[in-house]
């Protein structure tokens, strides 16, 4: 178990890919649970407990079904189960560490000095996720960097559109922001 977390922390440090890690339906489903135990932690706070689980839900099953059918019509279909196990396992560790900064932050960020600090600190994990998602996907379509930055740039915001479409409650918290 510590060489599996080991892994994910260096996959979220781009020190390691997906194709290190076992290829296992458990370990992908095990994965995809947390991912959505944990997104929804994070999200709970600003959309309610079912919108939240409802966004996290279109999220990972979007990824899921993006992600497979791209590497079965590009011939990889063989590396799902790893580039999945390692897009929902860094998930997990960067929405873990979210989590005390949304506690630092709290529902007024401007009370406490520490909280600004935070909000810039979210910003950054933010943007390293996309980077992280970016590095995952280079691995697993043999694509350049920038290019999987590209790929994960362009799903983040279309599944955040397709959140704020689909789910009002998250419409109603990004007009409050």
């Amino acid at each position: 178990m510590g060489r599996l977390l080991n892994l994910f922390v260096d996959i979220c440090l781009l020190r390691a890919g997906p194709q290190q890690l076992p290829a296992s339906r458990f370990l992908l489903l095990l994965t995809l649970l947390l991912s959505l135990v944990t997104g929804t932690l994070v999200l709970v706070e600003g959309f309610g407990l079912f919108p939240a689980l409802a966004a996290q839900a279109l999220d990972l099953l979007l990824l899921l079904g993006l992600m497979r059918a791209a590497l079965i019509v590009r011939g990889m279909g063989a590396r799902f189960l790893q580039a999945g196990t390692a897009l929902f396992g860094s998930s997990v560790l960067i929405n873990l560490l979210v989590m005390p900064l949304q506690l630092a932050i709290g529902d007024d960020p401007a009370a406490s000095g520490f909280s600004e600090l935070a909000v810039l600190l979210y910003l950054v994990l933010l943007l390293w996720s996309v980077v992280v998602m970016g590095h995952i996907l280079r691995h697993a379509f043999e694509i350049r960097l920038a290019a999987g930055i590209l790929l994960s740039l362009g799903y983040f915001l279309l599944v955040n559109w397709l959140v704020q479409a689909l789910i009002p409650a998250a419409a109603q918290a990004a007009q409050l922001q």
